[in-house]
């Protein structure tokens, strides 16, 4: 008997991965699905790298990850059904600005960065543009690793300053249509401000290929960041608002083909 098919969230960081995760291990442990792992590692999984041991272990259907930026169709000889959320994009920014700022050290935020949202805004923006949140984040989760394969190693994922121009110029042009041709492969594309409309599209169509999944009733909301958010009218009115909201303009545009998606999805099941 064939082993059945996997279903696989990609965790983009600050979009309700956490609890959506959590959502997936209860119906593990609750004995709706018969196996469910979080695979957290230090690396990203490349194309030979995936854990096809564990994908192999019949018990294992759902996953959730960080680490999977090539989207494989099979890895150990099992289907794989993708699945993820994007966020609204300056809620998004604000969010890792505010997970910054709670976790200072993990970040290497230095206390010249200041004390307030603005102020991590602002030193978030003058970071390399490898780093992580600094611009457009959600669709570079997605699009960046398949753009660098394609340029067969010249261009490394891990360090986008060292890149020539034309290169970076190029990979700006071409990773939103990436990004949408990876949402449209997925099992499911959905919203963290839609989510209960989103869980309800990634169970329906488990369902077709025979993963049951818990109620959405049942997601609980885990790793919520926490702390004062305070005057925010700077996104509107400051030089710094303005800078942010230009980079995250990529973002939106992927934000906005999600929610076209999940539209159809929800329409399809009228």
């Amino acid at each position: 008997m064939a082993s059945p098919d996997i279903l696989v969230q990609i965790h983009i960081p600050k979009c309700a991965g956490t609890s959506v995760g959590v959502w997936l291990r209860d119906a593990a442990l609750s004995g709706v699905i018969s196996g469910f792992r979080a695979l957290y590692d230090d690396y990203v999984y490349e194309d030979g790298e995936l854990p096809a041991a564990e994908f192999r272990d019949p018990r294992l259907t759902a996953v959730t990850t960080h680490n999977i930026r090539r989207f494989a169709p099979v890895s150990g000889g099992r289907r794989l059904h993708y699945f993820t959320l994007l966020r609204e994009p300056v809620s998004h920014f604000m969010s890792a600005a505010r997970y910054m700022l709670q976790e200072r050290e993990a970040f290497g935020v230095p206390d010249t960065a200041g004390t307030t949202l603005r102020d991590i805004a602002a030193w978030v923006l003058e970071r390399p543009i490898d780093a992580p949140f600094c611009e457009n984040a959600q669709t570079n989760h997605l699009a960046l690793y398949l753009w660098c394969d394609a340029t067969g190693g010249r261009c490394r994922p891990e360090h986008r300053e060292g890149w020539a121009p034309a290169d970076r110029a190029a990979y700006d042009r071409e990773r939103l249509e990436i990004a949408k041709n990876v949402l449209r492969s997925f099992l499911a594309a959905g919203t963290v401000e839609r989510i209960t409309e989103s869980l309800e599209v990634v169970r329906r169509r488990a369902a077709a290929f025979g993963l049951n999944l818990l109620p959405v009733e049942k997601l609980q909301h885990f790793n919520v960041t926490g702390g004062p958010v305070g005057d925010l009218s700077w996104i509107e009115t400051e030089r710094v608002g303005s800078r942010l909201r230009e980079s995250v303009a990529v973002d939106r545009e992927l934000y906005a083909f999600a929610e076209e998606l999940l539209d159809e999805a929800c329409f399809d099941a009228v």
